[in-house]
Order: structure tokens, then C-alpha cells, then sequence
């Protein structure tokens, strides 16, 4: 049951990235943070909640599939009616994808 739990959140992660990358830019909701802060905690968060959600998942695997899906959300907001995409948010999405890893590598290490 825990690990069903798990697993729905992580998917929800994935699916929450994909939601807030191709919202609509005049329907966007703003935390007030910066926005490539939002872009780190983000992807460090979901990262995380799939590296817990399937622990044999090589942390390196996942981190690269991160950045890839980083790339692909950031492009697709090309085509989203008042977004464009950044090199500089794709930097800062991958920043987080990479600072789970680490994270999750330090904690499994420790363990």
C-alpha cells in the first residue's frame, strides 16, 4: 500500500511539472519566489519523490531522464500561449534534477 503511495506521487510529480511548464502564461499562479527558484525546488522535489518511489531506479538514470524531460517541457512551452522557453530555466530545472540526485546519493550512501 505504501509503496502504491509512493509511486502515485511520484507520477503526480511528473505529471505536476508537465501541468505548471504548459499553463498558459495568463493563467499562471506565482509563488513570488523567483522563477528559476521555482524551477530548482521543482525538479529537486520531484526527483527525490521518484528516487523514493522506485529505489532501484540508478540515480544517474534518473537524473539524466530529468533533464531530458526539463528539455522537452521547457521546449514545448514554445507553443503555449504567453510562455517561451529559457535556456537559463532549463539550467536552473536541471540544477534541481541534479541537486536530488546528489541528495538521494548522499542519503543512500550514509544508509
Amino acid at each position: 500500500m505504501v509503496k502504491a503511495a509512493l509511486r502515485l506521487c511520484a507520477w503526480l510529480c511528473i505529471m505536476a511539472l508537465m501541468a505548471a511548464s504548459w499553463t498558459p502564461g495568463q493563467e499562471m499562479i506565482r509563488t513570488g519566489f523567483n522563477t528559476r527558484l521555482e524551477h530548482v525546488c521543482a525538479y529537486l522535489f520531484a526527483t527525490i519523490a521518484i528516487s523514493i518511489a522506485y529505489p532501484r531506479l540508478h540515480p544517474i538514470l534518473l537524473s539524466v531522464s530529468m533533464v531530458a524531460y526539463a528539455a522537452i517541457l521547457e521546449a514545448g512551452q514554445l507553443f503555449v500561449a504567453g510562455r517561451h522557453a529559457g535556456v537559463f530555466d532549463w539550467i536552473a530545472s536541471s540544477t534541481g534534477a541534479v541537486c536530488g540526485f546528489c541528495s538521494v546519493s548522499l542519503a543512500r550512501n550514509r544508509s
